[in-house]
């Protein structure tokens, strides 16, 4: 083994010492470059999110000889590293004689495969189009979709979803978990279905005076789904019987990005205009609230018009 001599290691001890801020100053600016890139690639992605995963467009479905049916939408990645969401409506040839159908699923990011999961499920649902309200009675075609859902994932995935159909002068809901179903009739903002939570049963208990309304609210647990497709089995929410269409109505299927994002009072100021205009507005609020760790966030709104008005 070579012994080093005591000068020869004094001589590098003060050679570090005199170059130690050259060092560090080197340490410094890898450091700044790191801080820097990964800003710049945060706002690469986040530009990515607003511009080239962000759809935004609106249609016109055909006249069923009742009413015509305009469509608005809109979908962003927000902060998440993937989209999860998917939606779809069904063709606007088959409006005149087979109805409107669309859907909307919101995959589960704590579960496996929520993306491929909620892409699968439109597909399936958008494939098995139409639908007769004896079919959809009880909500069971979900049932069966979940079911199918559990075979492959064995209750390690799942996805939410919120399916309307309209057919003539009726419209069919069904729901499961926590995406939402608006609607705009005579300038007021009605929730059409229940989000299937934790905390509507912590509510409950609150009425019966189990627990207090506030420790109800302020839960940890309160926004735990309680019914996901992808479950064994599910109960759906459902309208009971098909709903009386009107004209004028607005209707928004939305994830719970632009729910949990804007209030109440913003998604009805933005349903206010036409479904395109409603969606670029949904959009722009998010973005203006600039939301830390902001969810995926996708949105259907149509408007229903009376052909020649009432």
């Amino acid at each position: 083994m070579v012994k080093l001599s005591n000068d020869f290691i004094d001589t590098y001890i003060a050679y570090f010492q005199e170059m130690r801020w050259v060092f560090l100053g080197c340490l410094a600016f890898l450091i700044l470059f790191l801080v820097i890139y990964i800003l710049i690639s945060r706002s690469i992605k986040k530009t990515s999110s607003n511009d080239g995963d962000s759809t935004s467009k609106s249609a016109s479905v055909m006249e069923n000889g009742l009413f015509r049916i305009d469509i608005g939408n809109c979908q962003g990645i927000g902060e998440r590293e993937e989209q999860q969401d998917a939606f779809a409506f069904s063709p606007s040839s088959n409006w005149k004689d087979k109805g409107f159908l669309a859907v909307l699923c919101d995959g589960m990011g704590g579960l496996d495969a929520g993306a491929s999961i909620s892409n699968k499920l439109v597909s399936d649902i958008i494939s098995e189009f139409p639908y007769s309200f004896d079919k959809l009675k009880d909500g069971w075609i979900l049932d069966a979709l979940s079911n199918e859902i559990y075979q492959t994932h064995f209750g390690r995935g799942g996805t939410t979803v919120v399916i309307t159909y309209v057919q003539n002068d009726k419209m069919w809901f069904a729901s499961v978990g926590d995406s939402d179903l608006f609607l705009l009739r005579n300038n007021h903002i009605y929730a059409m279905n229940v989000r299937q939570e934790y905390g509507n049963q912590l509510l409950l208990r609150a009425a019966d005076r189990a627990i207090s309304v506030d420790q109800a609210l302020i839960h940890s647990d309160a926004p735990a789904l309680t019914e996901f497709m992808g479950a064994q089995h599910v109960n759906a929410d459902y309208s009971i019987t098909p709903w009386q269409v009107m004209d004028n109505d607005v209707y928004l299927l939305c994830s719970d990005g632009i729910s949990d994002t804007l209030s109440f009072d913003e998604i009805r100021e933005a349903m206010m205009h036409t479904p395109s205009e409603c969606a670029e507005l949904l959009e722009k609020g998010i973005m203006t609230k600039n939301k830390r760790f902001q969810d995926n966030y996708t949105a259907i709104v149509f408007s229903v018009h009376r052909i020649g008005g009432k």
